[in-house]
């Protein structure tokens, strides 16, 4: 008797392009059409003032620009964190200099960053908003990049020393120990840092986006721009559209971007002993059931095994330790002496500039700064409680 068997329907079935991959297509011309149209903003013809729509209607397209501005200010806040925070974690010499120099820069605040910025791009670039946009972003910037460089480097310096000699034991080159140990010891502070951190960019939105120097008038298409112009006009009608708008890109933000990247960042965590919620998102859940994505991740790790089977084999573990290769050290060395004599540069120019403050204006300058030492550490005693 010839039994004939097959496997279960499921075995078999395929995931077919659905609803799912539609919305990620649409999203994807979406966001190239977006891309398009902040390319064409940023490269248009310089305009340091320009008419800003109070119509709910045209908050889409600004809050497309104040979420770009900021993505954009926090690339570059990752990218100097993971130089900076390297850099002050790793040369000794050099630590004694970069985390005070970081203590300082994040004590400054974003007007303090504003004139002297807004003024130099403006005229590095005078025929298009580049010069504009690149200060606002950068602005943006100032307000995100320090948390994170700050807990970037204590990440690395508190790698558990038993971590150091598995890395050690494998003789694992710089790039090695920065890839497979301290990157993914680091990732979960830096994901909830770079939260905090993108946050914090949205406070000072309305000045990065809309401010005057002197007689000027500088403003920029965005939420903060016509939030501004609002307020100038006593629109509350139009103040609460932004704040709508305002929210719901937070909210998008969230959702989209950080609850995914959190989740993800599980699997970097390495606490003892205890039982942790599991995370979930419903928009990665979603994702990953995308057929289009999946093709491009198996996309992706053909060209990645590919590219591995062509390094040379990684030699195996020995009995004995071997220190791992550091980047050159006068590669350190260089670098801190042309920031060495950059702040000497800019401190011989600052006191020119104070030479020229009368002696009456710094008795004013004296109590201002008074009042405000004691607003901060009011502040900071109410936080404490």
């Amino acid at each position: 008797m010839l039994i004939v068997t097959s496997a279960p329907p499921t075995l078999h079935r395929t995931r077919r392009f659905g609803l799912v991959d539609l919305a990620t297509v649409v999203a994807l011309a979406g966001l190239l059409f977006g891309v398009l149209q902040l390319g064409r903003e940023w490269s248009g013809a310089s305009r340091p003032a320009i008419v800003i729509d109070l119509s709910p209607w045209a908050l889409p397209r600004y809050t497309f620009y104040s979420l770009s501005r900021g993505l954009l200010a926090y690339v570059l806040s990752l990218a100097f964190t993971l130089t900076y925070g390297y850099w002050a974690a790793k040369d000794r010499i050099a630590e004694r200099v970069l985390v005070p120099l970081l203590d300082i820069l994040q004590s400054i605040p974003v007007l303090g960053f504003m004139p002297g910025l807004i003024l130099a791009l403006v005229a590095l670039f005078p025929h298009n908003n580049i010069g504009l946009e690149l200060a606002a972003v950068i602005m943006i910037f100032t307000g995100q990049a320090w948390n994170m460089t700050f807990s970037y480097y204590h990440s690395l310096r508190s790698v558990p020393d038993d971590l150091r000699e598995v890395a050690a034991v494998y003789r694992f080159s710089w790039w090695q120990r920065l890839k497979w140990l301290e990157l993914p010891y680091a990732t979960l502070g830096l994901v909830w840092n770079s939260m905090l951190s993108m946050a914090g960019g949205w406070f000072f939105l309305m000045i990065n986006e809309a401010f005057r120097l002197g007689d000027r008038d500088f403003r920029l298409p965005g939420i903060g721009s016509y939030m501004s112009v609002a307020v100038d006009q006593g629109r509350t009608d139009a103040m609460l559209y932004a704040i709508g708008a305002m929210t719901l890109m937070i909210v998008a933000v969230d959702q989209v971007l950080w609850r995914p990247v959190v989740v993800w960042a599980q699997k970097f965590r390495v606490e003892e002993g205890g039982t942790q919620e599991k995370m979930s998102s419903w928009f990665l859940n979603w994702l990953r059931r995308s057929r289009l994505l999946a093709v491009l991740r198996q996309l992706g790790r053909r060209v990645g095994t590919r590219l591995a089977r062509r390094r040379a084999i990684r030699p195996g573990p020995t009995t004995q330790p071997v220190a791992a290769r550091q980047p050159a050290a006068w590669l350190g060395v260089i670098l801190l002496a042309l920031l060495l004599a950059a702040l000497a540069f800019g401190a011989w120019k600052l006191t020119h500039v104070l030479r020229r403050v009368p002696a009456v204006e710094w008795g004013t300058l004296g109590g201002a700064a008074a009042w405000t030492l004691g607003r901060v550490l009011l502040a900071t005693a109410l936080g404490t409680l």
